[in-house]
Order: structure tokens, then sequence, then C-alpha cells
């Protein structure tokens, strides 16, 4: 059970899913993954490692910022338009969910 958002290059909720038996927690996490993703165009994934640089490591008081896996930036002939997250599994199966999506719905990678 997975909560998914959707939000446009803004960082705006576009639209949201959540399934039966996913917990509440889930929702704000899918769509923070989604803001932070839309954020800079960076997959939340990558934060993580952007965070451990003692420079960086302020952000993470940021309170929207999320930095597992499972929110991609939404991108269309090159150019941001979204982000996408997925909340409710392990941060490995978050990602593989939005990758996947990306993939079905012929999104580009970044």
């Amino acid at each position: 059970p997975v909560s998914v958002a959707i939000t446009d290059a803004g960082g705006h909720l576009q639209a949201f899913g959540r399934s039966d038996g996913a917990a509440f927690l889930t929702v704000d996490i899918a769509i923070d993954k989604a803001w932070t993703a839309s954020s800079f165009g960076q997959p939340t994934h990558v934060w993580n490692r952007i965070v451990q640089d003692p420079h960086m490591a302020p952000l993470t008081s940021r309170p929207r910022l999320v930095t597992v896996g499972g929110g991609c930036p939404l991108l269309a002939d090159g150019r941001l338009i979204g982000g996408i997250g997925v909340s409710g599994g392990t941060y490995e199966q978050d990602r593989d969910l939005a990758e996947h999506a990306l993939n079905r719905l012929g999104f580009e990678q970044s």
C-alpha cells in the first residue's frame, strides 16, 4: 500500500492517490518527495549524498526536504515539468515504483 503525489514544476500538488491500507504518514512523505524532486530537478535519493557534505548538511533542517528514494523529477523534452513522490515501502521499493511510473508514462529519467 502506497501514496503517490504529483507536483508541477513549482512544487504545487496536482494529483494525489492513497491506496487502501497505506499508513497516513505516507501522505505527507509522498507529497514532500514530489516537492523535493521538483525543487532542483534531482531525484530524492541524490539528496542523501548531497547533505553528507558539511556545507550542505544545514539543508536537512528544511521541513519539506526528503533525502531518501521515492521522489523523481518529471522531465519532458529536457524540461522540468514537475515531480512524482511515492511512499509506503522501503526507500528502494519507493524509488523503483517512482522510476517504473516514469518509464510507463514515457517520461525521461534524470
